[in-house]
């Protein structure tokens, strides 16, 4: 779909202008250069950021009686914090340029995170996301039969995610986190942009996370009774595919990562 969209975005809409006005000779000149000069959208995503996140002190603290059945040794220490305080957000900072002469709409988000990459305890989230447009009140993001699906083999869809972990990831829709931000809006990337920022942030679910974190705690528990400074690392890659809606062409899928980096906690 990448090289569809670059042989005929702007070919597309220059056939469009200008069929009523000339012959077939001259509008396959007109084509020939449109194919030449077009260019493709493109999409990168730079950055992760961590929102907020429980502290290692608070992941041993949750799991310290674990290791200390009598609550003798983890009371005086840290009592554990309550569930809801484990929750980890993130911001993703896509940078988005379209080289074309007119604006294009973001309408589905497909995002996948791998935590602790190659590791026994590695894990897959994923999440499809529909955009809403203003004036559509009943939209809440829900994916339909057809989102995040793609016919083409290079292009990642969600059915290439299979051994995803149910409720590991999803998009952050409480307003105290997001303040001004509307996550599930479609984002316009005007014409001619170069690196437009999009932000969309994401949330880990407690439960799934109190899962996988409990087979790799035995250390950090250890330091944790034992008095010393405790620290987390949660290595991680994202990436995914974000959808576009082009004038006359429809559905057009782009990819997007891996990005890796570590959460050090």
């Amino acid at each position: 779909m990448d090289g569809f969209f670059r042989r005929f975005a702007r070919l597309s809409l220059l056939l469009w202008s200008i069929t009523p006005f000339v012959g077939c000779e001259v509008l396959n000149e007109a084509a020939q250069e449109a194919i030449t000069e077009t260019s493709m959208i493109d999409v990168t995503l730079a950055d992760t950021i961590l929102v907020s996140s429980p502290t290692a002190t608070e992941i041993a603290a949750w799991y310290c009686p674990q290791y200390d059945p009598t609550g003798f040794l983890c009371d005086p220490l840290s009592s554990p914090p309550a569930e809801h305080e484990l929750q980890f957000h993130f911001e993703l900072v896509y940078h988005v340029s379209n080289p074309n002469e007119f604006p294009i709409p973001t309408t589905e988000l497909l995002t996948a995170i791998e935590l602790f990459e190659g590791a026994q305890q590695t894990q897959l989230g994923a999440v499809c996301t529909v955009l809403c447009a203003e004036g559509e009140p009943a939209c809440n993001g829900a994916p339909g039969a057809n989102s995040c699906q793609s016919s083409d083999s290079d292009i990642e869809s969600l059915d290439d995610l299979a051994n995803r972990v149910d409720g590991l990831l999803y998009l952050t829709i409480d307003s105290a986190l997001t303040g001004d931000l509307d996550n599930l809006a479609i984002r316009n990337i005007p014409s001619g942009a170069e690196n437009y920022e999009v932000r969309v942030r994401f949330s880990l679910g407690v439960a799934a996370m109190l899962d996988i974190l409990s087979v790799l705690t035995d250390e950090l528990a250890e330091d944790f009774l034992a008095g010393k400074d405790v620290a987390f690392d949660i290595p991680y890659s994202v990436h995914g595919t974000l959808w576009f809606e082009a004038p006359l062409l429809g559905r057009v899928a782009v990819n997007y990562g891996p990005f890796d980096d570590v959460w050090t906690l």
